[in-house]
């Protein structure tokens, strides 16, 4: 580990040596094939006589402008976000897709603190940043492999379509396959502006913590340490990544902007919202459910405590 948090080059070593002995080229099903002579093809006419027919047009460049994809991520209205200021202004500053070279960072706390909602946000407010941002479901082994398997079958779809103008079936891959086709994409040499939003890896099993149903999640990574990585979980010994640690609000005007929005009703002048913002102790997830039922009922702020 170095002092700035990234992990060490030894820690990428065997992943280097992993992708040159794995190395095919990621994109091989979407390249022409061409003879022995690539410079001319020969082709006998009726009369016997060879005639030379142009070289075929050279394979365009793999694209690797996905643009945003949240997936199955939670449908959470951008107007209800609030607060979390300074913790958007690290993630912006720390998961810049110009840094080297490879930034990864953890939001961590309790469950219903914000951390999911704090990464869409960053999510959608800066993806043009990257050519690539990509949200997967890190809540175990299985569902990752399966998010994996699905971001496979869209760069082989978008590549293959960028190449010949049009969509066409993609045969399915094995999930081993899947995970490598995805880590040699993530680490062409071009491709170092994406990012990956490893969310809910809240089991993780790492040097120090042990887990009989966690895995380690650098497994996943790209050979080449690049690209941006963010991860989402309420384990604060993720080590390899620079820390952004949410906390209960500590502001009350925080907590009663919360529960204006969700309610739909001002509070500034209501004692019980007040009381009731108090009550739950800064917590987002509270206080948006509470918001929530009394924006869909009669009753008040004080009925509810």
């Amino acid at each position: 580990m170095t002092s700035d948090g990234h992990p060490s080059n030894e820690f990428w070593n065997h992943g280097r040596i992993a992708n040159q002995a794995a190395q095919q080229n990621v994109y091989g099903d979407f390249h022409i094939h061409q003879s022995a002579h690539p410079d001319r093809s020969r082709r006998e006419s009726s009369t016997g006589r060879h005639v030379i027919l142009p070289a075929p047009a050279p394979p365009l460049p793999p694209s690797y402008q996905l643009g945003l994809n949240l997936g199955d991520a939670p449908q959470i209205d951008e107007q209800l976000f609030i607060g979390r200021e300074d913790e958007l202004a690290h993630l912006h500053e720390w998961l810049s897709p110009s840094r080297e070279p490879q930034n990864v960072v953890a939001i961590s706390g309790l469950g219903g603190i914000g951390k999911t909602q704090l990464g869409l946000h960053f999510a959608r407010q800066h993806h043009q940043r990257y050519s690539a941002v990509v949200w997967l479901n890190a809540s175990s082994e299985v569902t990752l492999k399966a998010a994996y398997v699905s971001l496979a079958q869209r760069v082989r779809r978008y590549n293959k379509q960028s190449e010949s103008g049009q969509g066409e079936v993609i045969e399915q891959l094995k999930e081993e396959q899947a995970i490598q086709l995805v880590r040699q994409w993530l680490s062409q040499a071009d491709n170092k502006t994406w990012l990956l939003i490893f969310d809910n890896y809240d089991d993780p099993r790492l040097p120090g913590i042990r887990s009989s149903t966690g895995y380690d999640i650098r497994t996943f990574f790209p050979y080449s340490a690049q690209g941006s990585i963010l991860i989402t979980t309420r384990s604060s010994r993720i080590t390899f990544a620079k820390p952004v640690r949410l906390s209960k609000f500590d502001d009350l005007n925080l907590s009663l902007a919360v529960l204006t929005r969700r309610s739909g009703r001002q509070t500034q002048e209501d004692v019980n919202a007040k009381k009731l913002a108090e009550r739950f102790d800064g917590l987002p997830l509270a206080l948006a459910t509470a918001g929530d039922y009394i924006s869909q009922t009669a009753d008040s702020f004080g009925d509810y405590l």
